[in-house]
């Protein structure tokens, strides 16, 4: 069985899948791709450590 070997790999899989799904009218599984790519993207920023939601960088203080 082949896996991913980063996040990066797997975004490109899934996207290559979407687009597969897309293409040969397959739109329930296109959709649901999509949200398998917001999900990846939420868990690899909560993995990092920055806010699924905010797209500010964190506030330090410097004072």
């Amino acid at each position: 069985m082949y896996l991913p070997e980063d996040n990066d790999q797997m975004f490109e899989i899934l996207v290559d899948l979407r687009l597969y799904a897309a293409m040969n009218s397959l739109p329930d599984l296109a959709e649901e791709l999509d949200d398998a790519l917001v999900l990846l993207q939420t868990e690899i920023r909560r993995a990092d450590g920055r806010s699924p939601v905010s797209r500010k960088p964190p506030v330090t203080d410097q004072g």
